[in-house]
Formats: C-alpha cells, sequence, structure tokens
C-alpha cells in the first residue's frame, strides 16, 4: 500500500508549494526499483512537461581550452594528477565548424563553450564574441568555466553569453581542489551579473549518501536557476573515483524525478537536464539533452563525438521517441518534432 505521505508531498509539488529537505530525503529514500519511485518519476514527468507544454531543448557543448587542469577533480579526466588528455585550444576554424555543424537545422537551443578553471579570459570572451556571430540568431551562447569574479562575467553578458553553468558539486573540496564557497559565490555573482544561472546535482556515485545529495540540491534552490538536473559520474579509466564504479540508468532516473519534484515550486526552472542521457530519465521530468564534441570531462578521447557524446541526430531521436511534440529555439519559438522532423533532418537511424 502506498502511504500518504507520498501522496502530500507530490501534492505539494503540484500545487507550486516549496518541499522540504526532509521530504526531499523521503522522495530519495525510497528505492529506485520500486512502485514509489515509479510514482515520483510519473509525477515530475507530468508537471514539467505541462510547464512546457510537452517541448523539449537541445543543448551543444563544444570544449574550446583543454589542458591539465588545476583543480584535479577526482572524477575528471582532465584532472592535472592523472590526465592522459593533450593541451588542446581550438582555433577559429574548427570552432566555426563544430558550432555550424550543431546549427545547421535550426535547432540548437543552446551552445556551451566548455574550458577549464584557469583558462585566460581574453581567450574565452573572444570565443563568446565569436560564437556569437557564427551561431543561429536563436541560439543561445552560454559558458561552462571556472570561478571568477562580478567584473569578468559582466564582461561576458557584453560578449553575447545569456548563462553559465555553475556547480557546487558534491564533496567540492575534498574530491576537487576547489572550496565550495568560492562555487557558490560564483554563482551569486553570476547571476548578478544577469547571466542565467544552469545548475546541477553532481556528479553522483554510489559513494554519496542521501544526505549529501538532499543538501546538494538545495545548494542554489533560492538562486533563481533557469536550468537544473542531475547527473551520474562516469567511471572514467585512470581517475581516482574509478573505483566507485557507477549508478545505474534507473537510479538516475529515480534522482532526476526527486529533482524534478523539489524544483517544481521555482519559477525560473523550466528545463531539466540528466546527464549522460537515458530515456528513463525523460519520462522523470527531464526535457533537455546536451550533444557535444571537443574534449569532454566525462570521456578519455580527445573529441569526444568520436567516444562517448551525443550527436544532434541522436539528440532529435531521443526526445521523439520520450514523446516530447515540439523542440525549442532559443528564441521560444517552436519547431513540430514528429516522424517528417525526425526524416526532414536524418535523424531516424
Amino acid at each position: 500500500m502506498i502511504g500518504t505521505k507520498l501522496y502530500d508531498i507530490i501534492n505539494k509539488a503540484q500545487n507550486g508549494e516549496r518541499l522540504t529537505k526532509e521530504e526531499c530525503k523521503y522522495l530519495l529514500m525510497q528505492p529506485a526499483e520500486s512502485l514509489e519511485s515509479s510514482i515520483i518519476r510519473a509525477a515530475a514527468n507530468d508537471i514539467i512537461r505541462k510547464k512546457n507544454e510537452n517541448s523539449a531543448i537541445i543543448i551543444g557543448q563544444v570544449g574550446i581550452d583543454i589542458h591539465p587542469c588545476e583543480a584535479n577533480c577526482g572524477f575528471c579526466s582532465f584532472g592535472e594528477g592523472h590526465t592522459g588528455i593533450p593541451t588542446i585550444k581550438i582555433e577559429k576554424p574548427a570552432l566555426e565548424k563544430a558550432i555550424t555543424d550543431f546549427c545547421k537545422e535550426g535547432d540548437l537551443f543552446g551552445l556551451y563553450l566548455m574550458t577549464m578553471t584557469d583558462t585566460d579570459k581574453d581567450f574565452l570572451l573572444d570565443n563568446v564574441a565569436y560564437a556569437r556571430k557564427v551561431a543561429s540568431k536563436e541560439t543561445q551562447i552560454w559558458v561552462n568555466t571556472g570561478d571568477n569574479d562580478l567584473g569578468f562575467y559582466k564582461e561576458l553578458v557584453a560578449a553575447g553569453a545569456v548563462g553559465a553553468y555553475h556547480v557546487c558539486r558534491l564533496r567540492e573540496g575534498v574530491d576537487t581542489k576547489i572550496d565550495p564557497k568560492t562555487r557558490i559565490e560564483s554563482m551569486e555573482k553570476i547571476v548578478e551579473a544577469g547571466l542565467q544561472l544552469f545548475s546541477c546535482c553532481e556528479p553522483i556515485g554510489p559513494e554519496h549518501s542521501i544526505d549529501e545529495l538532499v543538501d546538494n540540491i538545495f545548494v542554489c534552490i533560492d538562486l533563481g536557476v533557469t536550468q537544473y538536473g542531475a547527473m551520474r559520474r562516469i567511471a572514467v579509466p585512470g581517475s581516482p573515483l574509478y573505483k566507485y564504479g557507477q549508478i545505474s540508468d534507473l537510479m538516475m532516473a529515480h534522482v532526476m524525478g526527486c529533482v524534478g519534484l523539489v524544483y517544481a515550486s521555482v519559477e525560473t526552472a523550466r528545463y531539466f537536464g540528466v546527464h549522460e542521457p537515458c530515456q528513463l530519465g525523460y519520462l522523470a521530468g527531464a526535457n533537455f539533452v546536451t550533444a557535444e564534441t571537443g574534449a569532454n570531462p566525462r570521456d578519455t578521447a580527445v573529441d569526444t563525438s568520436k567516444g562517448r557524446g551525443w550527436d544532434m541526430n541522436r539528440c532529435r531521436k531521443l526526445l521523439y521517441e520520450c514523446g516530447f511534440s515540439h523542440l525549442l529555439r532559443g528564441d521560444e519559438s517552436k519547431i513540430t518534432l514528429d516522424f517528417d522532423y525526425l526524416a526532414k533532418t536524418d535523424s531516424l537511424f
């Protein structure tokens, strides 16, 4: 028998009421294979699809500056203490090709430029401005970079960036060399500068406790995030945390469902990601998927498009198979996502 507590929590989420940490913990405590988890996932899926009129978005990410990283995160393929990836700084022709490939059908909502924590600021600003020039006008430009001061975030806005991905990660300062306070301060500065904030509960591994997940989920709930999500830690060969393995797709979807119910009350939060993509996650509240090229912190390949990274066709197909009826462009205009659209964009197979 399903207890009334679960229904009470779901009703609160459906009514847009803020869930407490205790209620979030109760949701996460339900076994991923249980009926309770199925109800949690279905409820989050229903709330978020109604919030977005059953629309989804596709995001592109390009790794533009890769080198051994001083943050030395134990889960990342770029950590200076264990990386085997060479130093790579993208040239303009390669960046233009990557952006053109992502944007050729006009359905890329946003483009991330990903860099290291200590990337040269002028290099990033220059490439943001260049990406804004090359990308389709409907595509938003975002950054995924290290901690910076308020002035630099304002410079990113002036260069054409709309948002920034930033996270205070699970066991920040333990599995990484970055102070968690610094991460949170950067998120506050991102918002103050006028950038949209995109964040996530990540990188989730089998060793993380439910209390750790709860605390992490609530880190930026009051910052007005536009995008949020849940990401599992990929067991990157050669990385210090490889020994712990990784959680299943089902567990990832369970966490996504809980995240969706918690963030249902955040009016600014419309787009939710489960990473890496899995169909179960898109039936638990996720409604955006990321295509990737260049280096990837979850991959040992120099170009993740030849490794773990998904391409645009695969992203379209996934969203169609999961029942989304529309894709949104960065200007919020809609594209009907149907069989004919998959055929038109060569995304059927």
